[in-house]
């Protein structure tokens, strides 16, 4: 009997999944083992998860857990963790190094205040940062003051000071731990919160400049810009020059110049795509008909798709002359247009209104 229960509490101390931290636990085996991998999804504020070449170790973060040179828990974050077996047969750790990223320069003389939720981390160490009006990608270093905060896990709320990075990258300064009961946050500036086509932020620093693809997650005042390096999420002012790449439909190919602004986003200086090439076709302008219906992902730089109550309108858009109230045309944006009927048989745009 003896053998057996023996049997079963070191093979229980080696079991991976836990559940809870707990503090003042007796270690069933004095002895420290020492394991290597990377942070993987899943992890909480009292377990990590850590994915070796053995397999993936789920251990209880304790209250006497030490850090060292860092409190990064983040997916994809390397660690070295050492570890003992407690005796209500999990793992704890016993201290947690970070492996290091490091450092680029940074712009401090510009620093904002952001406060959000961590929704999630690529392996290039860049936090999506969930505020209430829209999503940063923050940065972090290893000179990243987490002094403030227990450590960082995704899904918790904290505070952070962030600045610009020679890499064109939002860097986190220090980071905080935030206690706020509410889900929502806010970005610390002077602001405005609405963020549709004003100017309300100071631009600054260099002029950055990137090529990709239109995602789906643009909005009317922020584009999402997938380029090679990562997503680019550039907001739209007035001042925005959109002439040549106001077509924002998902898959769209644009370049983009974009600067730091004083409310901690990157703001679109000029957007350019291709533009619409000429049918040659006489359009008769003098008495237009007025159409109005939800841009549909099909739209390009030629052609405007518009769903209309009885079905779906190509209108081509060499002859378009003004975007009236507008800057760009969404997928499931409502408009107004102004058409003419061309001698090529097609309906041509002279004006688009929101």
């Amino acid at each position: 009997m003896k053998k057996l229960l023996s049997l079963i509490l070191v093979t229980a101390a080696l079991m991976f999944s836990v559940f809870g931290a707990g503090t003042g636990i007796a270690y069933a085996d004095e002895s420290i083992t020492t394991i290597q991998g990377t942070v993987t999804t899943g992890s909480t504020a009292s377990i990590v998860k850590v994915k070796t070449s053995e397999g993936t170790y789920e251990i209880k973060i304790d209250s006497d857990t030490q850090f060292l040179e860092g409190k990064n828990l983040l997916p994809g974050r390397n660690v070295t963790v050492s570890l003992k077996h407690g005796n209500d047969a999990y793992l704890h750790a016993v201290s947690v190094k970070d492996g290091g990223t490091g450092g680029i320069t940074i712009d401090r003389s510009n620093v904002s205040e952001v406060s959000g939720k961590i929704k999630d981390v690529d392996t290039k160490n860049i936090i999506y940062f969930e505020l209430s009006n829209g999503e940063m990608q923050v940065k972090l270093d290893d000179t990243t003051d987490l002094s403030g905060t227990k450590f960082l896990v995704a899904g918790n709320t904290y505070t952070m000071k962030v600045a610009r990075g020679s890499d064109a990258y939002m860097h986190a300064l220090s980071i905080s731990d935030s206690y706020s009961s509410s889900s929502s946050s806010s970005v610390s500036t002077s602001s405005s919160s609405s963020y549709i086509y004003n100017d309300n932020a100071t631009l600054s620093g260099e002029t950055y400049s990137c090529s990709g693809t239109v995602g789906s997650g643009t909005k009317l005042d922020v584009l999402y810009l997938n380029c090679s390096d990562g997503e680019r999420q550039l907001k739209i002012d007035a001042s925005t020059d959109t002439s040549k790449g106001f077509v924002q439909v998902p898959g769209t190919k644009l370049s983009v110049t974009y600067r730091y602004g004083s409310d901690a986003y990157w703001h679109a200086v000029t957007i350019e795509g291709a533009t619409a090439s000429s049918s040659g076709a006489s359009v008769e302008s003098s008495n237009p008909t007025t159409v109005t219906g939800t841009v549909t992902g099909k739209t390009t730089a030629d052609k405007l798709y518009l769903d209309v109550s009885n079905g779906t309108m190509e209108i081509k858009l060499d002859t378009l002359k003004s975007l009236d109230g507008i800057k760009v045309l969404n997928q499931g944006r409502k408009v107004t247009v102004k058409i003419g009927y061309g001698s090529d048989a097609y309906w041509h745009a002279l004006s688009i209104s929101g």
